[in-house]
């Protein structure tokens, strides 16, 4: 299993404390075992796209991603909408393209992505 380091990695910067990182690293990690049932997947693969579902999670909510912002800091406009899935950020892209499964990007039912819209 990733640790918060490896989501810091990912994410740049993050003002979270590790125990917070760590509690997106054990909802993305149930998420995705829901997703991908059965299917083994080498560990440092899966651990990868862990990683990456961690780092969407915080960039869908606490830490919403930047897109760009003006100067001044009165202009932001963040990267995705919620409502758009794994699709509302790079890392969730990442995390699709990483998934040996091909669940991420929808699978056999088209919505297994659905499982990663986080509210703000």
């Amino acid at each position: 299993m990733p640790d918060p380091s490896d989501v810091k990695r990912v994410l740049n910067s993050t003002d979270l404390s590790d125990s917070d990182i760590q509690a997106f690293i054990e909802e993305a990690t149930a998420e995705y075992e829901a997703v991908i049932g059965k299917e083994d997947i080498e560990d440092t693969l899966k651990d990868l796209v862990i990683t990456r579902l961690a780092a969407h999670g915080i960039a869908t909510g606490p830490e919403r991603q930047v897109d760009s912002a003006g100067e001044g800091g009165g202009n932001v406009s963040f990267a995705g909408e919620t409502g758009e899935g794994l699709n509302a950020t790079t890392h969730g892209q990442r995390a699709q393209d990483l998934d040996p499964t091909g669940q991420l990007g929808g699978g056999e039912d088209g919505d297994s992505a659905d499982h990663f819209v986080f509210s703000s």
